[in-house]
């Protein structure tokens, strides 16, 4: 990295990395929890469902939030989520196992609540801080932090959790969430557009943008399809195929470790590979996405399913990083939070129906006709993005921004 904005980056990376360890944190966390409060399986879906839930009705009303307001609405909802973790912690240490599941609920409401208003302005913060050359670079080096919090903070919970009790560790959480806020208004950032026009009005300027941008909509719909496969696959199956093996809690941590490894890997060729034709690369190596579903509808030893999870890691992150940076270059910074907020919500809408429905046919079926016929869905729903003109075609070019931040 280099350049006028290298030192806001980096300072942007911190605060992004201090907010990844408090949510990583508090999800893995949670659950356990909210078991030994006496809780049931039940108890820990209503937790998540309503953390989803509340994510997804806010996306809408935040991506036009990004477009108007200062993105340090961020570091509001960083200090909102540390106040519900520090909160739940606090509970915890008062009344260790005693804590009713209504509290939990309430805490998984502000927390789905925040990451909706923080997700859609940290694409913008990223859009306002790095010029559009250096924004995959920006994006890989993100994706390293992000993989980095995915494999060391969930070892690090659960051995502090034994250690001190769930408490301290949400209350570290917290603190986490605060110093991520800190560092966060430390950016030099400003309002994104003088113009004021209708809550209704943005909203409808966000889906236009989205609809008039053939490579983007086609993308969005694909993703809407394949990510509850990818989820109900691999998230509720795959732990389901692990139990039903003798060396099943040895085989499923290897096979994430596999998976988060490849990821990681993605983020660092990322770094160094800039396809000529973006979307024509994420395409194709989003072929590979489904190959650890395969492995586990096969029931193999472990040696073979390590390699397909490394190669889909890989393969997921250089698609994330990929799209990222023609997202930011196509579309003008003074749309790209509600642009951002309708992907999200586009990934988001139908994973419930993905769980419920996956989880249905394989009790009636079993998980292995299950996970081939989320192969078949994810080959399929990639594989016809090929036939969309402007997704081969689509090069590294910027779109002229008609209106700039206001410093």
């Amino acid at each position: 990295m280099a350049g006028t904005w290298r030192g806001p980056f980096l300072r942007y990376l911190a605060g992004r990395g201090l907010s990844l360890a408090g949510s990583t944190l508090a999800t893995v966390v949670l659950a356990c929890a909210v078991l030994d409060a006496g809780g049931d399986a039940f108890d820990v879906g209503l937790v998540l469902t309503t953390s989803v839930l509340t994510q997804t009705l806010g996306l809408p009303v935040a991506g036009v939030l990004a477009d108007r307001a200062p993105r340090r609405t961020v570091v509001v909802a960083n200090a909102a989520l540390a106040v519900a973790q520090t909160t739940m912690g606090l509970l915890l240490v008062a009344a260790p196992g005693r804590v009713p599941v209504a509290a939990f609920v309430a805490a998984a409401a502000v927390t789905g609540a925040a990451a909706a208003a923080t997700k859609p302005a940290l694409h913008g913060i990223v859009v306002e801080l790095v010029p559009p050359e250096a924004r995959q670079s920006a994006s890989a080096w993100q994706r390293l932090v992000v993989n980095v919090a995915r494999i060391g903070v969930p070892g690090l919970s659960t051995v502090l959790a034994a250690a001190v009790g769930f408490g301290p560790v949400l209350i570290g959480a917290g603190a986490a969430f605060a110093a991520g806020a800190v560092v966060l208004a430390t950016l030099p950032l400003g309002v994104v557009r003088a113009a004021r026009t209708t809550w209704r009005a943005d909203a409808r300027e966000g889906w236009a943008a989205v609809a008039g941008r053939t490579w983007l909509w086609t993308y969005l719909v694909s993703g809407a399809v394949g990510v509850p496969l990818w989820l109900a696959g691999y998230q509720l199956l795959g732990p389901v195929i692990a139990a039903g093996r003798p060396d099943g809690l040895r085989f499923w941590g290897w096979a994430v470790s596999a998976f988060v490894l490849g990821m990681l890997a993605g983020s660092v060729v990322a770094l160094r590979w800039r396809p000529r034709r973006p979307m024509l690369a994420t395409v194709a190596v989003l072929l590979a996405w489904p190959l650890p579903l395969a492995v586990l509808a096969l029931d193999v030893h472990l040696a073979w399913v390590l390699v397909p999870m490394a190669v889909s890691g890989l393969a997921l992150d250089l698609s994330i990083v990929f799209f990222e940076t023609a997202r930011q270059q196509q579309v003008p910074e003074q749309l790209i939070g509600r642009v951002s907020s309708i992907g999200l919500l586009s990934e988001l809408v139908l994973v419930p129906v993905g769980y419920l429905l996956g989880g249905a046919v394989a009790d009636r079926a079993g998980p292995a006709p299950v996970l081939w016929g989320c192969v078949a869905g994810l080959v399929g729903c990639t594989a016809a993005l090929f036939a969309v003109r402007d997704i081969r075609t689509l090069t590294w070019r910027s779109e002229p921004e008609a209106h700039k931040v206001e410093r």
